[in-house]
């Protein structure tokens, strides 16, 4: 598929875009516009962005104008794109460069009730287990079991626990629509693939030679536009189906859904689930859900919809 050229988009090009967010006064003007609930009269806002402007400030309105900025009757407001450009600022990602050195979490290994440590670098949130090898392996520290963009306005006010727990949820809210086909930052189309190892063999505490990874089968979504891109579990996609949600229900899980799924708090949920490709062309799937010696199977087809549900 034809990848999409950022710089030919039917509207402004991205370098006059940038180009107009490269100023100061009006940058302020963006920010003073997010913080009304109103419309903004041009005094008002000339003063609250640009109270030291010395005649320029018309100038640097009329480049917001039409795109990030829209005038009516009653004053300035923010258009979708200025919202995003505010947001932006203010979750950090492209304005601040926090971290966090590792340092053990108030939590246990999902998989073998090892001390668990977090650390935050380059916009990443990492979790590893100090005794297993955790989930995956490559170029992620040993016992690695999530490593994740986190803006860094996710650390403020937040112990290390809270911040890992709201990193969960975050991945859950960027995975949950490419599950259904959409982008998560741009809305565009998702098209799905699956990396699987062929011959995978891997250990309570270890992770399988060939892949490197703990699980045989990953889904891998993407983006056919903004090429935005996340892998899970291939099983991830079963436990939204109505069967399963009632099945951990009734064994206890009193989050909502999604939940949580690696945390060890919630780890008799999930670490024992098991994944089977059952065929190839087209990929058919078969996920056992094991809890308090009952379990269900789950059917899926190429497109993780679920074919069945039964219980074992």
């Amino acid at each position: 598929m034809e990848q999409s050229d950022p710089r030919d988009d039917g509207g402004a090009s991205a370098a006059d875009a940038f180009a107009v967010l490269g100023n100061e006064t009006r940058v302020e003007t963006l920010v003073a516009l997010w913080r009304a609930s109103d419309p903004v009269p041009f005094a008002t806002l000339r003063r609250d962005a640009a109270p030291d402007d010395t005649g320029n400030f018309s100038y640097h309105l009329g480049k917001l104008a039409d795109h990030f900025v829209e005038k009516t009757d009653d004053g300035y407001v923010l258009r979708f794109a200025g919202e995003q450009v505010v947001r932006a600022v203010l979750a950090g990602t492209i304005t601040e460069r926090r971290s966090l050195p590792t340092d053990e979490l108030d939590e246990h290994c999902v998989y073998c009730g090892g001390a668990v440590e977090m650390a935050y670098e380059d916009e990443h949130i990492s979790v590893r287990c100090a005794a297993c090898e955790g989930v995956v392996g490559r170029e992620f520290p040993p016992g690695t079991y999530m490593h994740y963009g986190f803006p860094p306005a996710g650390l403020a006010g937040r112990t290390r626990e809270e911040a890992v727990d709201a990193a969960h949820v975050l991945y859950d809210s960027k995975i949950s629509p490419m599950m259904k086909g959409v982008c998560p930052e741009c809305a565009g189309q998702v098209h799905l693939s699956y990396d699987v190892c062929a011959d995978h063999h891997a250990g309570e505490r270890t992770l399988c030679p060939q892949c490197d990874t703990r699980y045989e089968v990953w889904a891998v979504y993407e983006c056919d536009h903004c090429k935005y891109r996340r892998a899970s579990a291939m099983w991830f996609a079963a436990l939204n189906h109505p069967a399963v949600i009632a099945f951990y229900h009734e064994h206890g899980l009193d989050e909502t859904i999604p939940f949580r799924k690696l945390t060890g708090e919630n780890a008799r949920f999930v670490r024992d689930i098991t994944q089977d490709v059952v065929d190839t062309d087209p990929y058919r799937f078969e996920v056992r859900i094991p809890v308090d010696g009952e379990a269900i199977v789950v059917e899926l087809d190429a497109a993780l919809d679920v074919l069945s549900v039964e219980h074992a």
